[in-house]
């Protein structure tokens, strides 16, 4: 099994349950982990995922405002398998700084496992 996975990526998005965040907006950090059968020419990109690709998905999703994490997951794990048909494992974990709910805080976080 080949796993590709970008890590720590950094967005400023506007997500959020609460009116006042979908229009301040917030810092997001965002982990996506790909798995899928190991390459029989793994120097060939077609055989593969190219996390430029994976990065550019993440990118268009997050720039969708949206009112539950658990929707950007899912819309960025479902991107992923449709343009990467070959994946037979995804993890999309996605962590907001300092919710706004009054508590002492560093990140939320939600995360979506699939196995195909």
């Amino acid at each position: 099994m080949l796993t590709i996975a970008l890590e720590s990526m950094r967005f400023f998005a506007y997500h959020g349950f609460y009116h006042e965040e979908r229009i301040l907006g917030n810092h997001f950090m965002l982990d996506v982990l790909v798995q899928l059968p190991e390459p029989e020419h793994p120097s060939q990109l077609a055989e593969s995922v190219n996390y430029e690709g994976l990065y550019d998905i993440s990118k268009q999703v997050m720039a969708v405002p949206q009112v539950l994490l658990e929707q950007v997951v899912h819309d960025i794990s479902a991107s992923i398998k449709e343009v990467f048909p070959v994946i037979s494992y995804s993890k999309v974990t996605l962590r907001k700084q300092a919710p706004p709910f009054g508590g002492d805080l560093a990140w939320s976080c939600v995360a979506l496992e699939k196995q195909y």
